[in-house]
């Protein structure tokens, strides 16, 4: 924040125009796990402001009209939410950790191709059994992807139903904004499709790849 305001002085100094504007970028939270609680949009808006107006006041002559208005690029807040990625599960592995505790390994369809933050940054993220109600009690699981990789993890740490199995869906919130714009296809695993849901109606809205796409750019007489 002090680097954009001092940014936005010096282009006065040197050029003689007050912009009129200051657009802090992204950024705005979401709740990526049940643990996360974003701050209401007015707290949030409030406190940025007040925040831009105290910095332009220290490096100015105290004059509100130089103060720009305030903007944020609420892409994240949008979009995040409004996305969920749905895995199946594969291989259910109980492993002990000792001293009486243990955690249940549930391999899932995906991973690192299509959701590429908790390797490369650790982004958290929280995951339901989406497919039936289960009344077993919950075990802590790690739900981990199908590439052979440390660190090809979905979702760190999240209490699961004692009989999650081969089979069931597991459903990953908040995945919107990031997860398919960072997807790939790692060890040519094709992505899959999105599919919007809306009045109990589904559609496809960009389709599942193919072996074909994958090898679409092979050159058959090289």
């Amino acid at each position: 924040m002090h680097r954009l305001v001092g940014l936005h002085a010096r282009v006065e100094a040197e050029h003689g125009v007050a912009m009129p504007e200051i657009d802090l970028g992204g950024g705005y939270g979401i709740a990526y796990t049940s643990q996360h609680t974003p701050l209401p949009p007015d707290v949030l808006a409030d406190a940025m402001a007040d925040i831009v107006e105290r910095e332009f006041k220290a490096i100015g002559d105290g004059d509100n009209s130089r103060v720009p208005r305030v903007s944020v690029e609420p892409g994240r807040a949008i979009v995040g939410p409004s996305t969920f990625t749905l895995y199946e599960v594969g291989t259910v592995k109980r492993v002990e950790l000792g001293g009486g505790h243990a955690r249940t390994y549930v391999a899932v369809d995906g991973g690192m191709s299509d959701n590429a933050r908790p390797a490369l940054y650790e982004a958290d993220y929280s995951c339901t059994l989406a497919n039936r109600r289960s009344s077993a009690e919950p075990v802590l699981a790690r739900v981990v992807g199908r590439h052979c990789e440390s660190g090809d993890i979905v979702v760190l740490d999240e209490y699961l139903p004692g009989d999650v199995r081969p089979g069931d869906l597991v459903a990953v919130p908040g995945t919107g904004a990031y997860c398919r714009s960072l997807s790939s296809q790692y060890n040519h695993t094709p992505r899959p499709p999105v599919v919007a849901v809306r009045g109990g109606e589904s559609r496809v809205i960009v389709r599942r790849e193919t072996i074909d796409d994958l090898l679409a750019l092979d050159v058959a007489d090289a």
